[in-house]
């Protein structure tokens, strides 16, 4: 499974459509064959922190020091428009953690924080741009859409 930039939300109102949750995780771990791969990034801080600290609990987890070997230019739109104006970007993953069943993943899922970070920064403005492109998207007939 990849997640390349998932939507950090950063009206505190909207905190509660992050989908980097503890239920999603666990989900995650369940869907995953034994061994099986994670991969994640993002280029917001507040919530690499979050991830950083719950994501171990279901997974071998390590931090990708720098660019995917396989694609130095960015694997994703917002990815490369990120690294475009300077925002670090967060990279890593992890190996599905088999002494966790599946059930009891679900019940460690229920003692784990949610994702309640305050988000602000770089990002936001880059966030906005992407949320105003796709209102424009969606607006076009389908046949003009990119």
């Amino acid at each position: 499974v990849h997640l390349y930039h998932p939507q950090p939300y950063h009206d505190p109102r909207k905190a509660h459509l992050r989908l980097v949750t503890p239920h999603f995780l666990a989900d995650v771990h369940r869907g995953l064959r034994p061994g099986g791969l994670f991969v994640i990034q993002t280029d917001n801080p507040d919530y690499w922190a979050y991830i950083a600290q719950v994501v171990p609990v279901f997974f071998a987890f390590q931090e990708q020091l720098g660019p995917w070997p396989d694609a130095p230019e960015g694997r994703s739109r917002r990815e490369i428009l990120a690294r475009q104006r300077g925002l670090k970007v967060f990279w890593g993953y992890g190996y599905r953690r088999d002494d966790i069943a599946p059930e009891e993943a679900r019940a460690i899922a229920e003692t784990l924080p949610l994702p309640t970070f305050h988000s602000q920064g770089p990002w936001c403005e880059l966030d906005a741009l992407e949320a105003g492109e796709n209102k424009r998207e969606a607006r076009r007939p389908r046949w003009q859409q990119r």
